[in-house]
């Protein structure tokens, strides 16, 4: 009986391992993106967690900016990315849309060798744009004149 439960245990430990760590890819998954949106370190745009913006400008709406602690290094005393300059590889950049006083859509950027990942995702994991889906769209808007690594919201705020 011992002999069964030993081997059960080692069985286990061969074939229940986490993704993770096998597949490192799976970090840049809809749903780890989302893990990482639902932070709550994140430095807000011009450090001011009340500053709602208007989406006058875009197509997304009414939202709030953050930005993880490798793209907040990279900004200015005034918040802003230096005209010229580039976010480093593993910065998220997230917009936090808002309709009726509540968070309704997470539309990110997240950097990975030089490139962005981009995608929209609702709080209730419904997805909207995958991080696979390779938006045309959203570089088409960020592409704009004036942009700095494709981050328009300088632009205008």
């Amino acid at each position: 009986m011992f002999l069964s439960i030993f081997l059960s245990v080692i069985f286990g430990c061969m074939f229940c391992t986490k993704k993770v760590a096998k597949n490192p890819a799976l970090a840049y998954s809809d749903f780890a993106i989302l893990d990482s949106c639902l932070k709550t370190n994140h430095v807000y745009y011009k450090n001011d967690a009340n500053l709602l913006l208007p989406g006058s400008v875009g197509p997304h709406g009414n939202f709030k900016l953050r930005f993880n602690a490798i793209a907040s290094k990279a900004l200015t005393d005034n918040g802003k990315l230096p005209v010229g300059k580039t976010m480093p590889d593993g910065s998220l950049v997230i917009k936090d849309i808002y309709s009726g006083g509540n968070i309704a859509l997470y539309a990110y950027m997240y950097k990975v060798k030089g490139s962005w990942l981009w995608g929209e995702i609702k709080p209730n994991k419904d997805i909207v744009h995958s991080v696979n889906d390779n938006i045309g769209v959203c570089t088409g808007c960020h592409s704009q004149a004036g942009n700095r690594d494709l981050i328009t919201t300088f632009n205008f705020h």
